[in-house]
């Protein structure tokens, strides 16, 4: 199949539409009129053929140089009617006076008079501007004529062109509006796989396997086979689940570096951003991680077949315990045999009945195909030729759904490019001919995702407003502009039923990925118009920079320059700039010089400080992103900027303030601010803004009415410092009342009195305000929600009543509400009615003594949709009174009560599965007894209780999960704790008296982690309690300085994995019998200052991978280790009395070996001369002395 093949019907499209509505945005010369209507007029007569032209490019070459003539035409013009219209807004922008804002001061007389100097320099200034931008205008509204004139003669001649090609006139696809929308989730459908479920039994029996040849299990197929589909079916099966401690899913297509694949698994497990990048310091780090869990490793999508950057890690996961798994999925057989000398899973195509099943899912909703029944057999014969691929099947699907007339099934069934190519190349053309198939408005959205890195996830929202500034979405003429956003979404969202996008997580929402594959199409239909350098080199740079419109530039992190090769793209229009660096002025200033037409920049993550005044020279700019960068401040050039769209500052937490030309961005429809921590307050005639539909941030005060002026606000918005509306403000001369906000069609608002960050509990609680009770209920009527609100937080609010409101039909499809540090109010809000409120949290209220049936609304069935419920820092709360109905929270998940130190009753919640007690009444705890439903229980900071009440286990026969931390008098538990028989987790901490365990701890036959942490009065443990808990796979104790001893019968927790012990100083010998924990894998001592020596049964654990001993000074040796044929890693440190490695270790597989503070061993250990080095010298990874790194030896 020949590669980037020109498409340009969607330009074309774009241009028409701009074409239809110009008459009715800008005033034009009656001759400038009728070229603009002969150049529409062409247009459509050539659009009426394009698709033709462009499936006959694929044989005729011809045809391929006519379109890109064509092409070159339809850009001439898109950027000619963009100066037009910019020249107009200019226009409009310099005639407009700006208005004088006065001040507060009640001396306004004075105040006008000061001002006289400088309104006339003002008005004189403005003068100016405005003759200079007249003679500018005339000089240009010349040479825009004359490009006028050229782009028309030009097309004359490609349409005299068009007509010795004979092409046929192919009716343009539409979109099926009539069409039902079937909703799409982020998880995986298992309903939506089919014929893969001998496949995943097979995968998932060899990783149960304790096959050792099965380590590695690669899955080889070609493109579009389900290679990925079937990892994750896998990676989320109950089974697997439960047999693995770790499982870890990294996507790699073409970036199989050792450090980089190091860096993305540790970030994944660790759920944060690997800052070091240093080999060493990656290696320790996954070692710390991996050593002695089992774990399974999903390498998906692995493209390069480097065995020596294979071989210089794959040890490190070695370290795992006995069963760890790797899968590689990949397209390759080469590739698979790098990581296994095993015969790879070869996945198979589907068979024809499960593809077409799979076809016809996707293009009929459930039980629509018997209304289409002619349809059915030409369907058949499309699913034939996917050959069984899943993603050829479930596009083309996507695809026909929005058809119903056999034609249009034909012309599918019977396209030309079904004979093209052979193997993946054919599952190309497939989805080429899926991508023909689209209507022109989506052809252009998908293909702008060639911009994107692979694997890039997209922010839906986001994605859609850069869409909206390259012009990709249109509006038909007469359509409200803000029906853009709108329009776009529902781009998206078809694009995703087609199986174009897909959810790039389980739990999210937002964020998207293009499949690797479509991702392929993606960049085959963008061709040249698109570019990407990587590292400052021109891996994927096309041959004609001139033709270049849309570019990628990953600099390397040290680099603050551009290459220099990406300006002869002289005409580019979007520039993504990923790069983590400071980007130097010189280099900013020599962009905006560069690129003139630019209308998207990216710049988010870059370390930019300042941007260069000479931003404001890209004045065709609609989209600019510098979110999350340490921006400080923006010119005042900004303002220049008359048709920028979309500013995204999130994230910038050293911006303090936004220059006040940032009023003269008319277009600005979305002012993203969210996250600024440093920011407080906004321009002072910020509601100059009134397209803004994004404006997270609102800073109350005199300028609380500005909400008024900003009428097409949505999404989320947080007023904060309402503390600071005073005066005239409450006699609502410039508003109907409770209608500040009411006319906003938000989904999430947060009422601040304050700034809402300073810390819920701590600083918020002491802030004084100078705002009356009254003052302050008046503004809260006035802070109406539209009855669209989903989520609503309520902040340091000094009231003594909540408003009416919030007892109203008004937040009646609430989701979320928080209360937080409303002090003065007696009285909770009736929220008991909201039928669809799911979280609901109260913190921070100061006199409210009681909690009653006001609170449920009254109703039958309160609170009937609430999952999560959290009280918080009610300091004189005594009673909660049980509601009268028995069906009183009937879906209640969640319950968390904290800092109620008076509260002793609580009502029944009948499916109630976790409870948090914190830092209340032990009485408390008596109301939990009738909790029968419970699985998982905290007891936590019950700072003066002696006792745990018996009744409060007695009926908790489900619980898996008990936490009892920070209770420093109890001295023991209570001895019904036996009776937990499902209990699977039990951990006790910080109980400072706590003397015994109860023997009936040996009752817990599930019990599978056991921790006890700082319990320094814990004498002994119960030595027969040990012996029966054959379940426990997990035992820590630390801090425990009573400690002498540990019991004998540990050596019956056969099950035992990972075992201890830290911080217990008293603690003199362990116990003998250790060889009998035939399962333990990783043994921790830390910090026993007494532990003279190990028992002999060390020498006998042949499962153990992982051994760390550190702080114990007077252990004088280690024992023989000849014999821990799975020991993996050693780390020894501060154990000055170890003079010599033991005889034996040079036998082991040891692949990683740390010696630090042990002087004598240290030099024993000498690379080269020590007396030990030939012990270790073998081992590959070796960290010996403070300050060397380290090393790998390849002898």
């Amino acid at each position: 199949m020949e590669v980037a093949s020109l498409i340009v019907s969607p330009l074309l499209q774009v241009i028409y539409e701009k074409l239809a509505s110009y008459p009715n945005t800008v005033e034009t010369p009656k001759d400038q009129r009728k070229k603009i209507e002969k150049l529409r007029d062409k247009l459509q007569i050539i659009q009426a053929v394009i698709e033709d032209a462009e499936e006959r490019q694929l044989k005729d070459k011809k045809v391929k140089i006519w379109l890109s003539k064509l092409r070159a035409v339809a850009y001439a013009a898109d950027d000619l009617f963009d100066e037009i219209t910019t020249q107009v807004l200019q226009r409009q922008l310099v005639k407009e006076k700006v208005p004088v804002e006065y001040s507060s001061s009640n001396d306004t007389v004075k105040y006008k008079l000061r001002r006289i100097p400088v309104s006339i320099y003002e008005e004189t200034r403005r003068q100016v501007r405005i003759t200079s931008f007249a003679l500018q205008s005339i000089l240009s509204s010349f040479e825009m004529s004359r490009k006028l004139t050229e782009i028309v003669e030009r097309l004359d001649d490609i349409a005299r062109e068009m007509s010795t090609f004979q092409f046929r006139e192919v009716k343009a696809y539409k979109r099926l509006d009539t069409m039902e929308k079937r909703e799409t989730g982020p998880y995986m459908d298992e309903s939506e796989v089919y014929g893969r479920s001998e496949d995943v039994k097979k995968i998932v029996d060899l990783l149960l396997s304790s096959d050792g040849e099965s380590w590695t299990i690669p899955i080889v197929g070609i493109g579009g086979i389900g290679k990925t589909t079937l990892a994750q079916f896998v990676f989320n099966d109950q089974s697997v689940g439960g047999h693995f401690d770790m499982k870890i899913w990294v996507s790699l297509y073409g970036k199989f570096r050792s450090k980089e694949l190091l860096s993305e698994i540790l970030e994944y497990v660790t759920k944060r951003r690997c800052e070091s990048l240093q080999m060493g310091v990656l290696q320790s780090q996954l070692q710390e991680s991996l050593c002695g869990k089992r774990y399974l490793l999903v390498l998906d999508d692995v493209w390069i077949d480097d065995q020596e950057e294979w071989d210089k890690i794959k040890n490190l996961f070695r370290c795992g315990a006995e069963g760890s798994k790797i899968i590689v999925t990949t397209r390759s057989q080469k590739v698979a045999s790098v990581f296994s000398s095993s015969p790879p899973y070869l996945l198979e195509a589907l068979t024809k009945d499960d593809c077409w099943t799979l076809l016809k899912r996707q293009a009929f909703l459930h039980g629509e195909e018997d209304a289409f029944s002619s349809l059915l057999p030409v369907g058949q014969q499309i699913a034939d030729k996917c050959q069984g691929v899943p993603l050829a099947a479930k596009v083309l699907g996507g695809l026909l759904r929005s058809k119903r007339e056999k034609d249009e099934w034909l012309r599918v069934q019977e396209s030309e490019l079904w004979n093209l190519d052979a193997g993946e190349n054919r599952i190309l053309s497939v989805l080429r001919l899926s991508f023909n198939h689209l209507p022109s408005h989506l052809k252009r959205c998908f293909a702008y995702c060639a911009i994107f890195p692979r694997n890039y996830h997209l922010n839906k929202e986001k994605l859609i407003q850069q869409w909206i500034a390259g012009g990709l979405v249109q509006l038909s003429a007469g359509y409200d502009p803000k029906m853009l956003e709108q329009i776009g979404n529902d781009c998206f969202d078809d694009l995703l039923k087609m199986s174009f996008f897909q959810p790039a997580s389980s739990s999210n929402v937002v964020e998207f990925k293009v499949p690797n594959l479509i991702y392929d199409l993606a960049k085959d239909v963008a061709g040249n118009e698109f570019l990407t350098i990587e590292n400052r080199s021109n891996s994927d740079q096309a041959d004609d920079l001139a033709e270049t419109r849309h570019a990628l530039v990953d600099i390397d992190y040290r680099s603050n320059v551009l290459p220099e090769a990406l300006y002869e793209a002289h005409k580019l229009c979007t520039l993504y700039l990923l790069a983590s660096g400071d980007i130097s002025m010189k280099a900013l200033r020599k962009l905006a010089s560069g690129f003139r037409h630019l209308k998207i920049l990216n710049l988010s993550g870059s370390g930019i400080k300042r941007m260069h005044r000479s931003i404001g020279d890209l004045i065709y700019l609609r989209y600019l992103d510098l979110s999350n960068t340490p921006l400080e401040t923006l010119p005042e050039t900004i303002g220049h900027l008359c048709n920028l769209q979309t500013l995204d500052l999130s994230g910038c937490n050293d911006l303090v303030e936004l220059p006040e030309e940032i009023i003269m961005l008319v277009q600005l429809n979305h002012l993203n601010i969210k996250d600024c921590a440093r920011l407080a307050c906004l321009p002072a005639r910020i509601h100059r803004l009134r397209m803004l539909q994004t404006l997270p941030i609102c800073f109350a005060g005199e300028g609380i009415s500005v909400l008024q002026s900003l009428p097409y606000l949505r999404g989320e918005l947080k007023i904060k410092h309402l503390d600071n509306v005073h005066g005239n403000f409450f006699f609502r001369t410039h508003w109907a009342e409770g209608a500040l906000v009411k006319h906003l069609q938000l989904q999430s608002l947060g009422l601040f009195w304050g700034d809402g960050d300073e810390g819920k509990l701590t600083q918020n609680t002491s802030r004084q305000t100078t705002q009356s009770k009254d003052a302050s209920e008046a503004l809260i009527e006035d802070l109406k929600p539209n009855h669209n609100i989903r989520s609503l937080s309520i902040n340091g609010y000094p009231g003594c009543k909540f408003p009416h409101w919030m007892n109203q039909c008004a937040i009646s499809n609430l989701t979320e509400l928080e209360l937080i540090n409303c002090k003065s109010c007696e009285t909770l809000p009736k929220l008991g009615q909201l039928p669809v409120l799911k979280c609901l949290s109260i913190q921070g209220m100061d006199n409210v003594v009681k909690i009653d049936n006001e609170f449920s609304g009254g109703g039958m069935r309160p609170f009937p949709s609430l999952l999560e419920l959290t009280l918080r820092d009610f300091p004189e709360l005594r009673t909660w009174e049980s509601i009268g109905s028995t069906e009183a929270f009937p879906c209640l998940k969640r319950l968390s009560i904290m800092k109620c130190p008076l509260l002793i009753t609580m009502p029944r919640f009948p499916t109630l599965q976790h409870l948090t007690v914190q830092n209340c009444d032990p009485v408390l705890l008596r109301s939990a007894a009738e909790l029968r439903t419970l699985l998982t229980l905290v007891i936590d900071s019950f700072l003066k209780s002696t006792f745990i009440p018996k009744v409060l286990l007695e009926n908790c026969l489900l619980l898996m999960s008990l936490k009892i931390i920070s209770c420093p008098k109890l001295p023991t538990l209570p001895a019904n704790l036996g009776k937990l028989t499902a209990l699977k987790s039990l951990k006790i901490g910080w109980c400072e008296m706590l003397h015994s365990l109860p023997h009936e701890l040996g009752n817990l036959i599930a019990l599978e982690i056991l921790d006890i942490v700082e319990c320094p009065s814990l004498i002994t443990l119960p030595e027969q309690s040990l012996e029966r808990l054959s379940s426990l796979r997990s035992l820590s104790i630390e801090n425990c300085n009573g400690l002498t001893t540990l019991p004998k019968g540990m050596q019956h927790a056969t099950a035992l994995e990972p075992l201890t012990i830290m911080y217990c100083s008293n603690l003199a010998s362990l116990p003998e019998g250790l060889h009998n924990l035939l399962a333990l894998r990783r043994l921790t001592i830390l910090s026993c200052l007494e532990l003279a020596f190990l028992p002999e049964g060390v020498q006998q654990m042949k499962m153990l991978q992982n051994l760390e001993i550190h702080i114990c000074p007077k252990l004088m040796a280690l024992p023989n280790l000849e014999n821990l044929v799975s020991l993996r890693s050693l780390a020894i440190s501060e154990c000055r009395n170890i003079k010599s490695l033991p005889e034996g270790i040079q036998q082991l597989s040891l692949q990683h070996f740390s010696i630090q503070h042990c002087p004598e061993l240290e030099k024993r250990c000498k690379e080269g001369e020590g007396e030990d080095w030939p012990k270790i010298s073998r081992i590959p990874y070796k960290y010996i002395g403070k300050d060397t790194a380290a090393s790998s030896s390849s002898s």
